[in-house]
């Protein structure tokens, strides 16, 4: 008789293999929990990222879509500090501008976003290069004329530099040619300048092609004349009597009235500073026009002829298409004159009574720098800091 086998005894390996499987689904769900975590932080913190960018770059193409005709003629080195507000839940923290030199200028911009209402905040810092595109304008002689000149009476034409206090003037320079004309037989002088005795500078009298050429008085470097009017203050016409500084009060405070039509700006210099002393439009005239006193700086762009009596006094320059004439005592000019004579070529350009016309090369920087505008430099002119 045979005895029964023993029983195998078998362990199971159920629960180790559970267990296992409970460890590595935990650990998969864990690490997706966390992965989507991580995921979603890295998603906040770029949207947050690209707001403070965002917001940065609206401070530059704020600054320079807004641009303050003031900023061109700042002393180098001068920071000015602007504000500029965004929608999104960023904020514009700061905008230097920062006058490198007489032609350019830095714009840093700063961004944040975030910091407030959630625990994460982010900041990021532009900068932006900008250069002034001034008209370059071939200022010959003091007076340059492609027709004919009439000069009599006690008139002054000086190519010599001059300065005036109060303007920030370098020392005088190089002067001009104090008249440019095609040829000789363009001039007719008497009274107390027979024989051009009227006029001085280096040379006192230049003949030169360049004076028939219309590109001089029409083309400025990068710019041409339809683009120069086109960056016109205001428009003029018909007779202008008493030309001078005007003001507003807002708030209690004194303010330079610009849309006054017969505001062109205060050449003075007084003492406290007069609030348009830092004014120099761009005046432009469709056709002719007459000004009768007192005084105005700036560009003066005349599409037909120009005729000045009564006192005036202008700093800046005057191009003209026409004929230019400066009749009775009291008108000066600090700058420059051209007359193109392309309107009526048979008429001349007339200068008589005590009339001047001094070239000023601080004058003419000074106004073209106002009237410049601005654009972003032709390479490299972004830069992300940080």
């Amino acid at each position: 008789m045979r005895s029964p086998s023993p029983v195998r005894q078998r362990r199971g390996f159920a629960l180790a293999m559970s267990l296992l499987a409970i460890v590595v689904i935990g650990a998969m769900v864990a690490g997706g929990y966390l992965a989507g975590i991580q995921y979603y932080r890295i998603g906040r913190n770029s949207l947050v990222e690209q707001r403070a960018m965002a917001a940065t770059e609206l401070g530059l193409d704020s600054a320079y879509a807004m641009w303050n005709k003031s900023w061109n003629t700042q002393p180098t080195g001068t920071v000015t500090t602007l504000a500029y507000s965004a929608g999104d839940g960023s904020w514009v923290d700061t905008v230097r501008m920062t006058k490198l030199n007489q032609l350019s200028l830095l714009i840093v911009s700063e961004g944040r976003a975030g910091g407030f209402a959630t625990p994460i905040s982010a900041r990021r810092r532009a900068g932006m290069l900008v250069r002034l595109n001034v008209p370059s304008v071939n200022q010959i002689g003091a007076l340059t004329s492609r027709g004919t000149v009439t000069i009599g009476g006690s008139t002054a034409i000086s190519g010599l530099d001059t300065t005036f206090s109060g303007w920030g003037c370098p020392p005088s320079g190089t002067g001009v040619a104090g008249a440019a004309v095609p040829n000789l037989s363009n001039l007719a002088w008497g009274g107390n300048c027979a024989a051009g005795a009227c006029i001085s500078g280096t040379p006192s009298l230049k003949i030169t092609a360049t004076a028939a050429d219309t590109n001089t008085y029409f083309s400025y470097g990068s710019l041409k004349w339809p683009q120069l009017v086109a960056m016109a203050d205001k428009s003029v016409s018909g007779t202008l009597t008493h030309v001078k500084a005007s003001t507003v009060v807002s708030g209690g405070v004194p303010t330079c009235n610009r849309a006054d039509n017969s505001n062109w700006g205060d050449p003075a210099r007084a003492a406290p500073a007069g609030v348009c002393e830092s004014y120099f439009p761009i005046v432009y005239a469709p056709g002719d026009i007459s000004i009768n006193g007192d005084q105005g700086q700036g560009v003066l762009l005349v599409n037909g002829n120009l005729s000045i009596q009564g006192g005036f006094v202008f700093y800046g320059q005057i191009i003209v298409r026409g004929t230019v004439k400066l009749t009775g005592n009291g008108n000066h000019v600090y700058g420059g004159v051209m007359a193109a004579n392309v309107i009526d070529s048979t008429d001349a350009s007339k200068l008589a009574g005590n009339s001047s016309i001094h070239y000023s090369k601080c004058a003419l920087t000074t106004v073209f720098l106002s009237a410049s505008t601005s654009t972003r430099a032709p390479q490299r002119s972004w830069i992300e800091l940080f």
